[in-house]
């Protein structure tokens, strides 16, 4: 997935004035406010991802990454979602009882149950070498087992189809770090800031 925002011309018109009067670069003041725009996109996303599930701030924010900073020769910056493997149930509050493994996966509705699943040996024991997974015998013999799974991260992003939404927002942060760009390179042309 891939989204491109365009300056707009009139903000760039307002930006190169102040920045020529305070005699700095404007490719530098570009590449500094793409810079904060690809840094606050991350962070973003991994709220919004979180605001629809009850996953683990880090597990939301793992598989972002702003892969390439703007530069004054290069004004790119690239945030990236990887796509992941689903994760455990242990991610979501997995709680082992006499019938089954519940759990809590959407910020929406309550808890689900796996009936028949477990995370030790016996209910409130959970067996430390499975490190808190929930898993469920698949026939009637012993084995196999398999682990039980939520969503990932991508996953989320993907199905609740966010891309359209961030993107908005990803342009609305651009204008607002170009505004803050042209405020302070007024305020250096004026002498009131020495930056």
């Amino acid at each position: 997935m891939s989204v491109s925002i365009e300056i707009d011309k009139g903000k760039l018109a307002e930006l190169k004035d102040a920045v020529s009067k305070a005699k700095k670069s404007l490719t530098k003041e570009l590449a500094g406010a793409i810079n904060q725009v690809a840094k606050k996109t991350k962070l973003q996303i991994g709220r919004d991802i979180r605001s629809r599930v009850a996953m683990p701030k880090d597990q939301a924010e793992k598989p972002l990454s702003v892969r390439a900073n703007a530069t004054a020769q290069d004004l790119v910056a690239v945030v990236s979602l990887k796509k992941t493997p689903r994760l455990g149930l242990r991610n979501f509050g997995a709680r082992q009882d006499k019938r089954g493994v519940s759990y809590k996966i959407n910020k929406t509705g309550g808890r689900k149950r796996v009936n028949s699943a477990f995370q030790g040996p016996r209910p409130g024991v959970v067996k430390m070498s499975w490190k808190g997974n929930a898993f469920q015998r698949k026939g009637k013999s012993r084995l196999p087992i398999v682990q039980l799974k939520g969503v990932s991260a991508y996953g989320t992003f993907v199905k609740n189809e966010m891309s359209g939404p961030q993107e908005k927002a990803t342009r609305e942060e651009l204008l607002k770090q170009m505004d803050r760009r042209i405020k302070l390179n007024v305020l250096r042309a004026n002498g009131l800031v020495s930056t």
